[in-house]
């Protein structure tokens, strides 16, 4: 269980070396208000807090649990006893009465809810919204329009009322007065569950938008759901709403309603793989990838996340984070030899936030970041769009990373 696994300081851990905790407890506390706790996702015994290597091969600070076979029995009866009977039941009762605001920002901040969708800012922070500067709305970002990632559209068919009680939760937590759901029209089968969940509630709407990459982006989502559009370096607080992902406001029930803290999260398992190996798993947080059973393809590669916006794994030891979406297995057929620049243009024309790819990934090779930063490279989404599209396969956005993430340093 790494530390640092969300955007902020990293977690302070409260347990120690040999001690034994049970699933769900509390391992380690957030170090300040951007950051996020973590919590036990199995019974066993604290065997060290030190160094592990993520899937980047970056080493970090972690509290590594071990488990005895009768504690994992006990808990894999527990696990099924919870998603058979708990949140089913819990789900057909519905949500009743809210809860305090403040409450339900305590509850989201004390089960460690992080962003799903891959950023894993600490929730509770977008929560927090002074009076003077609520939202009008919500939206809940359902789109998962990075290629064969199915983690969304897993849950969203699987427990509709249970991400709609949540969204609202969070809604009456940001202090917004609506919630937009969105959701790409490539997912039938989610959007009628998510309506029929909706029934006739005034203040939830499901909003179905074309299929389109990328149209899970932050600044795109909410321009097509609200034709609002949000300034370079702004939120989009500054126009009036505040956005989370499907995965996230489940969650939020879960913590709210089921009192269970973050501890398991959905992953997709799917790419270049025998069909009945391509599945979706309901994971704990701190797995190794290792674990995942799939057959590997000649020289292949691990894609944590997906295609487009994930990154090659160099450790199939590391663990799941609570921002792993999926794991995305390309064989070396996918790959192209890296050439010249052409100067044909096409990186500018796909790039979604009008930005010149070519251009920046420049900058970030010749490690000119003030020239990266004037040419506002912070915009960049990182969706890929640039590097999938040039004819030279160039790596465009690896350099372009490289700058982003010197300039924030």
């Amino acid at each position: 269980m790494p530390l640092s696994q969300h955007i902020g300081a990293p977690a302070r851990p409260i347990v120690e070396c040999g001690q034994h905790v049970e699933r769900g407890q509390l391992l380690a506390e957030s170090a300040s208000f951007v950051s996020a706790c973590l919590h036990a996702p199995i019974t066993g015994t604290v065997a060290s807090i030190a160094p592990a290597v993520l899937p980047s091969g970056l080493s970090v600070m972690s509290v590594v649990l071990k488990a005895t076979d009768a504690e994992h029995e006990a808990d894999s009866l527990a696990r099924a006893e919870y998603w058979q009977n708990t949140v089913p039941g819990l789900a057909r009762a519905g949500l009743r009465d809210f809860p305090p605001v403040e409450d339900i920002r305590r509850i989201i901040s004390g089960a460690g809810i992080v962003g799903l969708g891959g950023a894993a800012f600490p929730s509770h922070v977008k929560l927090s919204v002074k009076s003077e500067q609520r939202p009008e709305a919500l939206i809940i970002n359902g789109c998962e329009c990075e290629p064969y990632l199915m983690c969304d559209d897993a849950l969203m068919s699987a427990y509709p009322s249970c991400i709609i009680d949540g969204a609202r939760l969070m809604k009456e937590a940001a202090g917004a007065s609506h919630v937009f759901v969105a959701i790409e029209d490539n997912k039938p089968q989610a959007a009628k569950a998510l309506a029929e969940a909706i029934g006739g509630r005034t203040d939830v709407s499901l909003r179905i938008l074309k299929t389109k990459y990328p149209q899970g982006g932050e600044k795109q989502l909410v321009e097509a759901v609200t034709g609002r559009r949000i300034a370079s370096g702004a939120l989009p607080l500054s126009v009036g709403v505040v956005v989370h992902n499907i995965a996230t406001a489940f969650a939020a029930w879960q913590a709210v309603v089921a009192g269970m803290p973050l501890i398991e999260r959905v992953v997709t398992v799917s790419g270049d793989i025998p069909e009945n190996q391509r599945r979706n798993y309901m994971s704990a947080i701190g797995t190794p990838l290792s674990e995942f059973a799939f057959t590997m393809p000649p020289e292949a590669r691990i894609v944590v996340g997906g295609p487009m916006m994930g990154r090659t794994a160099v450790r199939l030891d590391a663990p799941v984070l609570k921002g792993t979406s999926g794991i995305t297995v390309l064989s070396g057929k996918s790959r192209r030899p890296v050439q010249a620049c052409v100067r044909c243009g096409v990186c500018v024309d796909a790039c979604p936030m009008g930005l010149e790819p070519y251009l920046l990934s420049t900058y970030g090779r010749l490690r000119m970041f003030d020239d990266a930063r004037a040419a506002h490279v912070a915009d960049c989404l990182e969706c890929g769009a640039c590097s999938y599209s040039c004819p030279s396969a160039r790596p465009l956005l690896d350099y372009i990373r490289i700058a982003k993430q010197r300039i924030r340093k």
